[in-house]
């Protein structure tokens, strides 16, 4: 996957697949940020229609708290 490709995208305060987006959203509205490959989260994005986890992106993965 190249830095610039996604799958999924942000739209309306939620994360939908490319597919998953409601009728009438185009990944090409000004409402809809695409999160690409080259993005880096704490977890893995999960799409609010379907359920699918999208870890295509950088993961960081977070240090556990060794202070307890």
């Amino acid at each position: 996957m190249k830095a610039y490709d996604f799958n999924a995208v942000t739209y309306d305060y939620e994360v939908y697949c490319i597919g998953c987006l409601p009728d009438g959203v185009s990944v090409h509205d000004e409402e809809v940020r695409p999160i690409f490959a080259s993005d880096e989260c704490d977890i893995a994005p999960v799409c609010y229609v379907c359920g699918e986890p999208h870890d295509y992106m950088g993961i960081i993965e977070q240090e556990p708290d060794l202070s307890e």
